[in-house]
């Protein structure tokens, strides 16, 4: 087979070399996503078995997500290797993951949606905003996958430019909300004790991360399709995008047990920290003060010792105790 002339070859590393590292990253973050999953299912006894399959299927999904991106990088690197114009051309498995991802991150999307609709006591409002525009999401990534086995060459893609804006924006969007939305909501339940307010802290952190994460990744391969809509530097990080969601997800999800622990070992307290700490009573804890017998500490002979308890609750997947539950 004779090549093309060198002036009619494309540039191979925007094109073939960003597909090469996308496809490698993405790869190597599955093998995360199985070692997270075996860890879930190792661990976390108290989860329901429905709350269980959701996992697996979750886990389905991004198994199925690698071998496309396993074909992708076969076909293009390896049976097309004497044929590099073949790069112009969209491979099915290209096209068909974009479905794959939007379906995986609404999975997840939703499940944290139904987790702050039940912390929020009923927040219609941001649930009903945390779930359009995980929806369009969705409705806009099985669009795109429909009418892109109809193209046939990447240069086509303008014909759906407006699609893939506002996927990859709702995908930002929804991320970014996700996030704000849990936070905000355990910004509420700060106590004014410095142990509950730094597990609290840790809670956020977890919640930031797994939207943020996400979203400056959607937001990454937005601005690289709108600055470079000619090469395939977006589609490098659009192979990461579920597997970053769904392994940001399950670290949050393995990260309870620790919690837990936090929540349930007692937290002793001076009264001088009483006064100058807001301490809101929740219908889910309960606090005891008793004088003990002794003297605890010599230098301060008004100190008390202070046990919060938290009340386990079920949140619908059969995990306690309340702060826990957003996760």
């Amino acid at each position: 087979m004779s090549l093309p002339p060198p002036s009619a070859l494309p540039a191979f590393d925007n094109t073939l070399g960003a597909l090469l590292v996308g496809g490698l990253l993405s790869m190597g973050l599955w093998g995360v996503t199985c070692v997270q999953t075996f860890t879930f299912f190792t661990r976390n006894s108290r989860d329901r078995p429905l709350f269980k399959l959701l996992i697996v299927c979750l886990w389905m999904l991004d198994t199925f997500d690698s071998v496309l991106n396993g074909h992708i990088l076969y076909f293009y690197l390896v049976k097309n290797y004497l044929n590099p114009v073949a790069i112009s051309k969209p491979i099915w498995s290209v096209v068909l993951h974009v479905a794959i991802t939007s379906i995986s991150n609404f999975f997840i999307r939703t499940m944290f949606a139904q987790r702050f609709y039940r912390l929020s006591k009923g927040n219609i409002f941001v649930t009903a905003w945390i779930m359009a525009v995980s929806t369009t999401d969705l409705v806009c990534g099985i669009v795109i996958t429909a009418k892109a086995f109809r193209l046939v060459s990447y240069a086509q893609l303008d014909t759906l430019s407006s699609l893939l804006y506002l996927n990859f924006a709702a995908g930002t969007a929804s991320d970014l909300s996700v996030a704000c939305a849990l936070s905000w909501l355990l910004f509420r339940s700060r106590t004014g004790f410095r142990r509950t307010d730094t597990l609290i802290n840790s809670l956020m952190a977890y919640t930031v991360n797994t939207g943020l994460i996400v979203g400056i990744d959607a937001a990454l391969g937005m601005i690289t399709y709108i600055v470079m809509p000619s090469n395939f530097i977006f589609l490098s990080f659009y192979l990461l995008l579920s597997k970053l969601y769904l392994n940001s997800y399950l670290a949050t999800l393995n990260a309870r047990d620790d919690l837990r622990e936090r929540v349930e070992d007692p937290v002793s307290i001076h009264l001088s920290q009483i006064s100058a700490s807001r301490h809101r009573y929740d219908t889910h804890g309960a606090t005891q003060a008793t004088i003990p017998e002794k003297q605890s500490r010599s230098d301060n002979p008004m100190a008390i010792s202070v046990s919060t308890m938290v009340e386990k609750t079920d949140d619908g997947y059969g995990r306690s105790p309340d702060l826990e539950r957003v996760y």
